[in-house]
């Protein structure tokens, strides 16, 4: 009997033991999620009895919504909701005359962010005084399987899934900006997508003139240069060149650069490398034709490109914090401008994390029983151009500012240039959310000394 008890107490020992190491293991990833919980259980807290729950799957020509009440309970099902004024009216209707009828004093819609086709729709809800919030993708998909233990989709049920999904509190907690912000995130857009046209352009160029004049990308820095696009316009070729003459070539080149005591020089070494040229001959106007069409594309691209980087500036005037992110050394107009566009109002966020995870530099972890991955790997998950432009703002003022040299090199030590650099945008995030918090300017020999 003795011994029994002796077993059993030992048995209890180990018992406890083996409960101890346990959280002690895992207390580490418990505190990691708790914050996830709790967020998600602050979103279902603002979720009332009169709270009114509303998913939609967004379409070209119409959506699909579904109502539900905070107990999951589905009030009605609209599979055509038409992108149009009659439609948006009748979106309005069904919504006040359902808040009346069962007694919701809120609205929240939930919806995904299809293309650009949920933004009629959802700023038309915000200005009825709705809040509108989005779900990812992901989600839908997995809970979509969940519901329904099937792949399968249509329009009304995705409504459904989302208005579930919701109503869990698992939608991103994101503000939709509809005022200054926007605009300079519309100005960051456009801009990507005219410098991607300006580079297929100045790439189309350089192909042409490596058959016809190979000879003129060793005599210009660059396929901005205002010489090299003088000669281009007048003289492309080199039998141009030759009938033009060394006169008439600097005359060209002085006229169109700000370097006129170099135009003499130049115009000779065009002139020279026009009589030794290995390009191709018999030229025909569809040759001359190709050149001026991809040099007039630059060109146009050229201005649209200052005429944006004009109207950010112009944007940032009105914005107070803008000036205090441009306090920091490296940082210029157009960077700022499309970080701010980007994040939306920084004072929506009140935690540096939170704009590191919007950004998608969070780190990556996939970590399964014994198998842990060393080299960790960013998110990726948030919005490209402002990681894009990040990282291009990292580059800057580590060159500019040795305060961010000193951490960049400490860092280098033990990562890789990339994951050094990486690291650096975190501490730059860190840095502008405190400057912003403390409406400051940036301090170099203040930051010096701290990190000192």
């Amino acid at each position: 009997m003795n011994v029994e008890i002796k077993q059993h107490g030992n048995y209890n020992l180990l018992r406890t033991l083996f409960v101890v190491i346990k959280n002690t293991l895992t207390g580490g990833v418990t505190a990691m999620h708790k914050k996830n919980d709790n967020k998600q259980i602050e979103k279902r807290q603002r979720i009332t009895e009169k709270t009114l729950i509303i998913g939609m799957d967004i379409g070209c020509e119409f959506n699909a919504m579904c109502l539900m009440n905070k107990e999951g309970i589905v009030i009605g099902k609209y599979p055509r909701i038409y992108n149009s004024r009659k439609g948006f009216d009748y979106f309005h209707t069904i919504i006040e005359t359902v808040k009346k009828k069962h007694g919701f004093t809120s609205v929240l819609i939930g919806m995904e962010p299809t293309g650009n086709y949920w933004r009629k729709i959802a700023f038309y809800a915000m200005e009825m005084g709705y809040e509108v919030r989005f779900i990812r993708t992901t989600a839908l998909k997995h809970q979509r399987e969940l519901d329904e233990s099937s792949p399968s989709k249509n329009d009304i049920r995705d409504a459904y899934t989302i208005a579930n999904i919701v109503r869990e509190g698992k939608y991103i907690d994101t503000i939709i900006e509809n005022g200054i912000f926007r605009q300079l995130r519309t100005l960051a857009h456009t801009r990507e997508r005219i410098q991607r046209l300006a580079t297929g352009a100045k790439h189309a160029l350089q192909g042409v003139m490596e058959d016809y004049f190979p000879e003129l990308k060793n005599i210009f820095w660059s396929m901005k240069a205002r010489g090299l696009w003088a000669i281009l316009d007048r003289c492309p070729f080199p039998e141009d060149v030759l009938s033009m003459g060394i006169d008439g070539l600097t005359a060209l080149i002085a006229k169109s650069t700000r370097r006129k005591k170099e135009a003499c020089k130049k115009a000779y070494a065009v002139y020279e490398a026009a009589q030794k040229s290995i390009g191709l001959t018999n030229i025909g106007e569809a040759d001359r034709l190709k050149v001026k069409t991809y040099l007039a594309d630059i060109k146009h691209s050229e201005a649209q490109l200052q005429e944006i980087e004009q109207k950010i500036k112009m944007l940032l005037r009105d914005i107070p914090c803008a000036y205090h992110i441009l306090s920091i050394p490296g940082i210029g107009i157009l960077t700022c401008g499309v970080f701010l566009g980007e994040l939306g109002n920084p004072f929506n966020f009140n935690d540096p994390r939170k704009i590191v995870k919007y950004a998608g530099y969070d780190p990556k972890e996939h970590d399964s029983g014994k198998t842990i991955k060393r080299r960790r790997i960013i998110s990726k998950k948030g919005r490209w151009l402002l990681r894009k432009y990040l990282y291009f703002m990292a580059m800057r003022v580590v060159h500019r500012s040795p305060y961010f040299k000193n951490y960049y090199e400490n860092k280098k030590k033990s990562m890789s240039k990339k994951e050094a650099l990486c690291a650096v945008v975190i501490k730059l995030i860190r840095v502008i959310f405190a400057l912003l918090k403390d409406k400051r300017m940036f301090e170099e020999h203040y930051c010096l000394k701290k990190a000192a």
